[in-house]
């Protein structure tokens, strides 16, 4: 194996590490946002704050686990990348954004698709019943439909419903309508990470270090 290929198994080994790792550690972590929650009342919940990151996912068909290389490449062994943020004001969802790039583990670039919006979103953490969208203890959780465009084909996805988990600050989870999407992203969730998460009184916490 010459030194480029040695390079590129080493790097999309790392990838996948870390990918498994960041699954795992979002699996742990879900169950502890309904004790979060339920614990709500006694904390201090915001309802205005903004968040954005970066989104990262590598998606592998099982077998490809067992021996990763370039020779892998097909629809179904692809890696995710892109930018999200979303904006809510008074507990009311003002902006949603998500640009996610495809690419195969070959380095090609496959195809990006964009979510412009959420509608009817209504927030899935509120203690008081109003449906409201509020940050609590740096988690938060709504739901909504969207449209899914993909820009190369202009293909879009039509009202997919939604689920986006914000977890402890750090971790992004958007969960779909797979049906919806027609297992286009294998029947996993999209995950992204925060790089910044500012409230009203412009305290941000930062994931930098």
């Amino acid at each position: 194996m010459n030194n480029h290929n040695m390079l590129t198994t080493s790097k999309l080994q790392f990838i996948t590490l870390s990918s498994i790792t960041l699954f795992a550690a979002v699996l742990l972590l879900m169950p502890n946002i309904e004790s979060q929650i339920a614990s709500a009342q006694s904390a201090e919940s915001k309802d205005t704050f903004q968040a954005k990151g970066y989104m990262g996912n590598l998606v592998l068909a099982p077998e490809t686990l067992q021996s990763l290389n370039q020779s892998q490449d097909t629809n179904l062994n692809f890696i995710n990348g892109g930018n999200w943020s979303f904006d809510v004001s008074n507990g009311k969802l003002q902006n949603f954004n998500v640009e996610l790039t495809r690419h195969s583990l070959g380095g090609h670039e496959a195809e990006t698709h964009i979510i412009d919006g959420l509608d009817n979103a209504t927030g899935l953490s509120s203690t008081d019943g109003d449906n409201q969208i509020v940050l609590t203890n740096n988690n938060t959780q709504f739901k909504g439909l969207a449209d899914i465009q993909t820009v190369e084909s202009n293909n879009v996805w039509k009202d997919v419903p939604l689920t986006v988990f914000l977890i402890n600050g750090h971790i992004l989870n958007i969960g779909f309508d797979v049906a919806k999407t027609e297992g286009h992203f294998v029947n996993l969730p999209l995950f992204g990470v925060v790089t910044s998460l500012t409230e009203q009184s412009s305290q941000t916490n930062s994931t930098s270090n």
